[in-house]
């Protein structure tokens, strides 16, 4: 059973006697069902101009015992001892054929970059994209399939400023991220369910290391949060078989974009001299 199946069939048992105001709420949770997950009690009562109180009472009706329960309830249905939501993918990326549900597909890829878009217009963005920019070192890993997207991230930084590393952690104590005294340092991590048992532990000690810890990772991520402040979640993509987060993909690419912005000539002159040694050394073909 999917998120939208166990609110909208608790929404629909009990709509009868609801409220206006639990009618509100209703309609949030039913287009945007993902928000029981992804956001506290009290952001959804800001957002529906409510109190927290009211929302508690409202997943009572529901038969819940409060919103934790609900979210608990939601996390286990869809994820579920069994891996349910990663053997499902598998499996309908097997017997569908490639035209079935190919607007589905197109609406959730257009979510996933348009909420990377979305981001650039928040204060967060801006102060995340001073941290990148401004910080004496830049440390960046991903794990398991998001590796791939730290490295490459790491190699384009490395054009726009110095003293920019990958994080690999095959010593297994990720010796890198030892900042020296008074030093700025970011480390900068992705991560998508099922996610990395290493994450949260690094994301702890970097701050204790005194170190900013910006995330990316998708909508389900609920470890980040009360760890630093600089977390960026986008929509999950678990309808594509092995997907390559075009949410997080494109929000790492409008972050370089924007740190180059941000470090202006500095960048240009940096950039500049690059590409004379890759001339120097004739890596191109033109």
């Amino acid at each position: 059973m999917q998120q939208r199946d166990l609110l909208a069939n608790a929404i629909a048992q009990a709509e009868s006697g609801f409220t206006l105001m639990e009618k509100r709420i209703a309609a949030y949770f039913l287009a945007r069902p993902e928000a029981v997950v992804v956001e506290t009690n009290s952001e959804i009562a800001r957002k529906l101009d409510l109190s927290p109180m009211t929302l508690t009472r409202f997943f009572r009706k529901l038969g819940f015992e409060d919103s934790a329960d609900a979210r608990n309830q939601v996390v286990q249905d869809t994820y579920g001892p069994d891996n349910y939501r990663v053997d499902r993918r598998f499996e309908t990326s097997f017997t569908r054929s490639q035209s079935e549900q190919w607007q589905s597909d197109l609406e959730l890829s257009q979510a996933s970059v348009a909420a990377a878009f979305s981001f650039r217009e928040s204060a967060l963005w801006q102060d995340i994209v001073g941290l990148v920019a401004q910080s004496d070192a830049v440390h960046v890993t991903g794990f398991q399939t998001m590796y791939y997207l730290a490295d490459g991230f790491c190699r384009r930084l490395s054009y726009l400023r110095d003293r920019v590393h990958i994080v690999d952690g095959i010593d297994g104590v990720y010796a890198g991220l030892l900042p020296e005294p008074k030093e700025k340092v970011t480390l900068i991590m992705m991560d998508v369910f099922r996610y990395g048992a290493h994450g949260p532990v690094l994301a702890r000690l970097a701050r204790e290391r005194g170190i900013e810890v910006i995330i990316l990772a998708d909508e389900f991520c609920d470890w980040a949060a009360g760890i630093t402040p600089y977390v960026l979640r986008y929509p999950a993509e678990t309808h594509f078989f092995l997907a390559m987060p075009q949410g997080i993909s494109t929000g790492l690419n409008l972050l370089l974009q924007d740190v180059s912005g941000r470090l202006g000539d500095t960048a240009r002159q940096r950039v500049r001299k690059l590409s004379e040694a890759q001339d120097h050394f004739g890596l191109f073909l033109d």
